[in-house]
């Protein structure tokens, strides 16, 4: 066999072609690999259950217009226009703001000083609220209530009004810590309890109470019939649908936050990886071609030495093994780079994840290896199969 690869090989192979094959390649394999892993590390991102951008929730209003300011109630959702919405293909569940119907004003008092101010409360249903507690709950006779504030609100207040004032910033667990003083009237009763702080919404833009507090209170203070919501929430799996842009702008109703382009950021990103995997596949496939041809040359060159070959009785296997044996050391080393690669890459954009989101937890590299193991399987069998059938035809051509 030594001898077989000598004479076939070593004076007759094309180093520049073979150069060129293994930059082609390791920058074709290098691209697949790191759009997948890189990927695989982000996925979480966009998990429906646990990621950083969990499943979209649009929070929608009606437009106020003149006549909005004279009938009120041409800016709540009638029954009938939300049971339109839950019947759209692209909302999963649809849930409503119940406002409250009773005057609110909370305080806080600390070092004998203290302010207060009127305020109010919104409710929806637990599974559309981003804070999980054991806390949230409440049941009639309970003397403290839970609440949830926007995160944004503690925001404008330490880098805006703080700053403005030289105030102390408050961090989130220092205002968990806090004990609120709520004052809750209507329907001829006045009532004190305390209010506890439990956590911060990045999703919803209001003060909220559990939905179980809210019903209670309603029927107990409520100085006023239950009406239409004025605000809904919608759970879709694609906000960049554009029939969601399209069903709301014939209906005149507005999306709060900008969730509309949120969903057009994760739609890019899952357009970007597309894209990015896709052309590395491409440089993979030229680069594939590349040494299929380099291959096929040093073949027709000793074309002559194979027929002798073949006519002293070696077999096609046998003669086809030099080339298939080049094909496969040189793809190993190709896909080992490309791993590599992959793996320095990761260590520099992994504490990155880490560092804007806290809870990220990086996982293997199971995805860059088992893509690299795969690629690299189906370019030596390709190669294998084109260099075993070339040789077989020069074979056939010498009896």
């Amino acid at each position: 066999m030594n001898i077989i690869r000598k004479l076939l090989l070593y004076k007759h192979l094309s180093w520049t072609q073979l150069t060129g094959f293994f930059i082609a390649g390791l920058a074709g394999s290098g691209i697949v690999l790191f759009g997948v892993q890189a990927w695989a590390d982000v996925h979480p991102f966009f998990s429906p259950d646990d990621g950083f951008i969990r499943k979209d929730y649009i929070v929608i209003t009606k437009k106020i217009t003149t006549i909005g300011l004279i009938d009120k109630q041409a800016t709540l959702f009638s029954p009938n226009e939300q049971e339109q919405l839950r019947a759209q293909p692209f909302a999963d569940r649809v849930g409503a703001f119940t406002a409250s119907r009773f005057r609110v004003s909370a305080g806080i008092e600390a070092g004998g000083t203290g302010f207060a101010t009127d305020m109010f409360f919104e409710s929806v249903a637990d599974e559309f609220v981003d804070v999980k507690s054991d806390r949230w709950t409440f049941s009639a006779g309970d003397d403290e209530i839970p609440i949830v504030i926007p995160r944004n609100y503690l925001n404008l207040y330490n880098f805006g009004f703080a700053r403005s004032r030289d105030l102390p910033r408050i961090s989130e667990s220092v205002i968990e810590m806090l004990h609120l003083t709520v004052r809750v009237a209507g329907n001829g009763k006045n009532d004190t309890y305390k209010g506890k702080i439990i956590g911060f919404s990045n999703r919803l833009n209001t003060i909220l109470v559990p939905e179980t507090f809210m019903t209670w209170a309603n029927n107990y203070y409520g100085n006023s019939a239950a009406g239409n919501p004025a605000r809904l929430i919608v759970e879709t799996r694609n906000p960049a649908d554009k029939e969601i842009a399209r069903y709301f702008q014939e209906r005149g109703y507005e999306a709060e936050n900008d969730k509309l382009n949120d969903g057009s950021v994760v739609w890019f990103l899952n357009l970007l990886t597309t894209f990015v995997v896709g052309i590395g596949l491409l440089i993979c496939a030229l680069a594939l071609y590349l040494l299929t041809i380099s291959i096929y040359l040093v073949i027709q060159k000793n074309s002559e030495k194979l027929m002798t070959l073949s006519l002293l009785g070696y077999r096609a296997r046998e003669i086809a093994a030099p080339y298939q044996a080049l094909v496969v050391i040189v793809n190993a080393v190709v896909a080992a780079l490309a791993l590599g690669g992959t793996l320095v890459a990761r260590s520099f954009y992994i504490p990155f994840l880490t560092r804007i989101w806290p809870e990220f937890a990086p996982g293997n590299i199971f995805p860059a290896l088992l893509c690299g193991i795969s690629l690299f399987l189906l370019v030596c069998l390709l190669n294998i199969v084109a260099v075993r059938v070339r040789v077989r035809k020069i074979n056939t051509r010498s009896f």
